[in-house]
């Protein structure tokens, strides 16, 4: 990238290389076009030169560049304005699939910019597929579960969330959630470990910025923030709450309304829960086990076996399932070729060398 002084004013003009840089430019273009007047996002310069992108020139520097952790005042102020600036991309749906800090930039008076959409994609082409070890998107480091191709599930817009959480915690730490280094352990660190709370860390983060930043980091992207909105809700009350001690206290996700429905959380389980993990257990151990789950239909059955999948996938395992339609019996082996096609994308995805 380069600066360009124009009249009274000056611009950013980045140049992709490499093969395929003319539909890469053509991509980002069409992504920051959708995102026009949208605060916190890098916007769109005239005049065009060819084979580049030209962008308005927020003369700030690098949020990567700034020394961590950050002081409380500064950490809340540049938490809810990312949460913002999240909030406004995903309400035009743009999903930008690689929240660091390299790609946030800190203008002159403090306010960050989202920046480099070379890898974002819209909420229309998001697809329910399957992750190839060689089209993992993202930077590991701040890379969600499902991103790794490991879990079995889609991505969507509440990765992004994952990786603000993961931006956030750096901001509040010093380090990522899992530190930097080998892709494999980062990649395994995110599926299984959880991360030691960022007050426990660093003792002068607020604990209601802790629970926080937690809550976005979690594994299962059911169970995470839903939406940048949600986030943005629980860091303002919290903001209120550092000025004016009597303010109410910050009840995580009191906002956070999903973007779709979302199936019902199980209650009252825990002990089918233990049973079907402990048959988990046996089975990693080299013993057979089969565990036959029974019910009427909207019980729950599925929501019951889907606890699950944090757990083998955390593990090195895989997870995967099918559905006999009640209502097809012609189609009796219907469930296990379901699941044996679904085995056989995970395969596929995995590393030649495995």
């Amino acid at each position: 990238m380069s600066r360009l002084f124009l009249t009274g004013r000056t611009v950013i003009r980045k140049e992709p290389l490499g093969p395929d840089a003319e539909r890469r430019l053509r991509h980002e273009r069409a992504m920051l076009e959708r995102l026009r007047d949208v605060a916190g996002v890098a916007q769109l310069e005239a005049p065009r030169y060819p084979g580049s992108i030209v962008l308005a020139d927020v003369g700030g520097t690098s949020l990567a560049e700034l020394a961590t952790p950050l002081a409380v005042d500064a950490l809340i102020g540049l938490a809810v304005g990312l949460a913002q600036a999240v909030a406004g991309m995903h309400r035009r749906g743009v999903m930008h699939r690689d929240i660091t800090p390299a790609n946030i930039v800190i203008s002159g008076d403090g306010i960050p910019f989202l920046v480099d959409f070379a890898v974002a994609t819209s909420f229309a082409e998001i697809r329910p597929v399957f992750t190839h070890h060689t089209q993992i998107v993202g930077t590991m480091a701040y890379l969600a579960p499902e991103q790794t191709g490991r879990t079995g599930r889609s991505v969507d817009q509440r990765a992004d969330l994952y990786a603000l959480g993961a931006t956030l915690y750096e901001l509040a730490t010093g380090e990522p959630p899992f530190g930097t280094g080998d892709p494999l352990r980062l990649a395994h660190d995110h599926l299984a470990r959880v991360p030691a709370p960022p007050a426990k860390v660093n003792p002068v983060v607020p604990g209601p910025l802790s629970e926080i930043i937690l809550h976005l980091l979690e594994k299962e992207p059911d169970h995470r923030y839903q939406t940048a909105d949600g986030v943005v809700h629980d860091l303002e009350r919290m903001r209120e709450a550092q000025v004016r001690p009597a303010a109410a206290s910050v009840r995580v996700g009191e906002r956070d309304v999903p973007l779709r429905l979302l199936p019902p959380r199980l209650v009252s389980r825990d002990d089918e829960v233990a049973t079907l993990q402990a048959a988990f257990e046996d089975a990693q151990a080299g013993r057979c086990r089969a565990v036959l789950v029974g019910g009427t239909p909207g019980v729950g059955k599925t929501a019951l076996v889907d606890e699950l999948r944090p757990l083998v996938a955390g593990r090195g395992g895989w997870f995967v399932a099918g559905k006999f339609d009640q209502y097809r019996r012609d189609l009796e082996f219907n469930g296990v070729h379901q699941a044996l096609r679904a085995l056989g994308r995970l395969l596929l995805a995995e590393p030649d060398a495995s």
